[in-house]
């Protein structure tokens, strides 16, 4: 089964970030002045997958809402800070999973959504060149399944000087690559 008590903690700390990142940019003066975007480039579906309620607790409403905000992922809780970031972008190379997230765009049809079904480093070396970093803000969320994140795709992110990056590591496959 996908995730854990790490995984939990690292998507209410993401959330807690995000909403502090976007108030910082919608009341200071100075920076209300760039355009904020929030970043996924391993997006998934939006959803931690798990098996649904079965029995009797499949009736508990107090049950349901717990499981409810247990699978919510980091698309799903970027999606819902308010005040909201002016651009999402998520990048998700499965297919199937591209067709999740355009799903899920359908229920935040006020946002400015954009899903890209391609290879998150090629799609993210692109989007760094289009930046303009004169007028843009942007949090990106790195969290790979294994070491599958390019260095130069970590310099590219790092030249723009206008992205705060969050990038999540398994410590196992990093600790497998060094024996």
């Amino acid at each position: 089964m996908f995730g854990g008590p790490w995984t939990q903690q690292k998507l209410e700390i993401l959330s807690k970030y995000l909403r502090a990142y976007r108030v910082i940019f919608d009341k200071n003066p100075k920076a209300k002045f760039f355009e904020t975007s929030y970043v996924d480039a391993f997006a998934g579906t939006g959803e931690i997958p798990r098996p649904t309620l079965q029995g009797f607790f499949k009736d508990d409403p107090d049950l349901l809402k717990a499981a409810e905000e247990f699978r919510k992922g980091s698309v799903k809780r970027a999606l819902e800070v308010d005040p909201p970031f002016h651009h999402y972008i998520f990048i998700e190379k499965d297919s199937e999973k591209c067709e999740e997230l355009e799903a899920l765009a359908e229920e935040f049809s006020k946002r400015d959504i954009k899903i890209i079904c391609d290879d998150a480093n090629t799609a993210l070396l692109n989007w760094c060149k289009q930046l303009d970093t004169k007028r843009a803000r942007a949090v990106v969320f790195l969290d790979p399944f294994g070491a599958s994140v390019e260095w130069k795709v970590i310099e590219a992110i790092a030249d723009t000087k206008a992205v705060d990056l969050w990038i999540l590591f398994p410590y196992g496959a990093i600790n497998r690559m060094l024996l």
